[in-house]
């Protein structure tokens, strides 16, 4: 990354809108501009005009922001213009040709950092608002952007600043009789930090866990229904199902949304024997997709036990203790005298799983 280039690119959502933005940041913004502008534009402001490239001419609004007096620090210039995708692809390659380069993921974003117009904590804000699945993420990411958390650190950044300064004075006038820090107060200054510290990591974990989307693998015996079960709950034909068992022989996944967020359901090929010394091709085949359900089942937040309703198996012993065991084909199987009977899939599921303690 050059910061003596001039940067371009859409700044405005994908699709169709009413109106798209195109922006430039660097030394030569005014003068890439002033190329393809009808009306030439120098001072900070607003200013209507047409742009004209590829034999067209479109109107559009200038904004003007001269440096330092902007969000880069650099000069920087938003061309407002009608809402066509493709008409903002041509001016962004007009302005290329004209001697912009396509700036980077978050280039402008880095460009205000290094330019002292957002610290570290509002860059990483800015690029949480844009990844933010659900409210709580956006809720985070407004914290970050706001400054939250700067303004909490400050107090055990000055304290430990503090704390240095003084130790380093008392270094220089170790000969002299004075004590500038003494040893009692120092422990509690760096008691006191490390409370803050400590207090500020064990809220961040939970702001961690709502950028991770959490992975339930759904495994058991071959033809228990799990493939049903991931098309049940993504709503939608995602795997492939039959009466005839190891239909699959592969990991596949969907998500679903929940009222905390996005989980990603993980189908896993039923779990077998590996095969013996005479192994067939077959049977390579098969200890393939036991790995691979081994590997979702260790991976995953939350390992659920997919079992007819009428076996009594013990779970495979391959993926470990489950989390929560759903019952299935009760249409199917008659139960047996005194057992409770079994639930809605979809509905029950649902519930466990926003109940459940893992990360979402």
């Amino acid at each position: 990354m050059n910061s003596a280039d001039t940067i371009v690119a859409v700044s405005s959502a994908v699709g169709q809108a009413a109106r798209m933005i195109v922006r430039l940041s660097g030394p030569r913004s005014l003068q890439i501009v002033n190329a393809i502008a009808e009306t030439t534009v120098e001072e900070s402001g607003s200013s209507h005009s047409r742009l004209r490239f590829a034999e067209l001419a479109i109107p559009a609004t200038l904004l003007v922001f001269r440096a330092p007096r902007s969000a880069t620090g650099q000069d920087l210039v938003e061309l407002h213009i009608p809402g066509n995708p493709v008409l903002a692809k041509m001016l962004l390659k007009t302005l290329i040709a004209c001697g912009a380069r396509q700036a980077e993921a978050g280039e402008f974003t880095a460009r205000a950092y290094f330019n002292g117009k957002v610290d570290l904590t509002q860059a990483e804000g800015i690029a949480a608002t844009i990844s933010a699945a659900n409210e709580s993420e956006l809720r985070a990411a407004r914290q970050l952007l706001s400054g939250e958390l700067a303004r909490r650190l400050r107090e055990p950044i000055d304290l430990l600043a503090d704390s240095l300064a003084l130790l380093e004075v008392g270094i220089d006038f170790s000969e002299e009789d004075v004590s500038f820090l003494p040893m009692q107060e120092l422990k509690s200054r760096l008691s006191r930090i490390e409370t803050s510290l400590n207090a500020l990591v064990h809220e961040s974990r939970r702001f961690e866990r709502l950028t991770h989307e959490p992975t339930i693998a759904l495994v058991g015996w071959p033809n228990a229904g799990k493939s049903t079960l991931l098309n049940a709950l993504c709503g939608r034909q995602r795997a492939v199902v039959s009466p005839v068992a190891g239909t699959t022989r592969d990991i596949i996944w969907a998500e679903t949304a929940l009222r905390r967020g996005i989980v990603k359901i993980v189908d896993c090929a039923g779990i077998e024997s590996p095969p013996g010394e005479a192994a067939t091709p077959i049977d390579h085949i098969r200890t393939e997709m036991l790995a691979k359900a081994r590997q979702a089942a260790e991976s995953a937040d939350v390992l659920m036990l997919v079992q007819e309703v009428n076996d009594t198996r013990p779970p495979p012993s391959a993926i470990g203790e489950a989390d929560l065991v759903v019952r299935t084909k009760r249409d199917l199987f008659d139960l047996v005298e005194g057992e409770a009977p079994s639930f809605e899939v979809e509905r029950t599921f649902l519930s466990a799983i926003e109940g459940h303690s893992c990360p979402s």
